[in-house]
């Protein structure tokens, strides 16, 4: 089956000069280190959720280097136990996606609302700017930052927490990180029939 690809208007050379990698529809690398990436998903504001359903704040982990997470909660706390946590990492190849990608968001805002669970969506730094093992890293310390609770000021979420209950996934491209960052580094956070470990 044949497909027509037309020229995206989008990605246009602005004075980049040579294009040195591309995946067509995708990403461009040029000589100069500049990266063009097609927006091909929109992205949304953690407010995109019904507040009624699901609370959703974004969090940052690790200034240095800006990597974040958005953090969903149900919003129906009838029931006061502490909630099971998933720290989960998107998929995109190593080199795009997004934790404010609507397909992610939408998805992870029904799962914590439907399953009763906290959801860490953790926005890790893509490549080629940052080439791997730099995810892997970036899951690291996504996995150290939840183990200290996150940041103070984020206790809206941490008290909602079973932290005997800690899972990590992915999809895709993260499912790879969320493997690595939980084994690759001795002392990473594990989940064990006790907790963390």
């Amino acid at each position: 089956m044949g497909a027509l690809s037309l020229p995206d208007q989008r990605l246009k050379n602005h004075n980049h000069h040579q294009i040195t990698e591309e995946i067509e529809g995708l990403i461009r690398v040029y000589a100069d280190g500049h990266v063009d990436r097609i927006p091909v998903m929109p992205h949304v504001p953690c407010m995109a959720t019904k507040p009624d359903v699901v609370h959703c704040r974004d969090a940052p982990i690790d200034n240095g280097t800006r990597v974040w997470a958005r953090v969903y909660a149900p919003a129906d706390r009838r029931e006061q136990k502490p909630l099971p946590l998933l720290v989960y990492f998107h998929g995109g190849g190593f080199c795009v996606g997004s934790a404010s990608w609507v397909c992610y968001h939408e998805f992870l805002a029904r799962l914590s609302s439907v399953a009763g669970c906290v959801v860490v969506s953790v926005n890790y730094r893509l490549a080629p700017e940052h080439r791997l093992p730099a995810a892997f890293d970036d899951g690291v310390t996504a996995l150290k930052w939840v183990r200290q609770g996150g940041a103070s000021d984020e206790s809206w979420w941490r008290s909602r927490c079973d932290f005997t209950r800690v899972f990590v996934g992915g999809d895709s491209a993260g499912a790879c990180v969320a493997y690595n960052a939980h084994a690759r580094h001795g002392t990473a956070p594990c989940r064990t029939s006790r907790g963390w470990s």
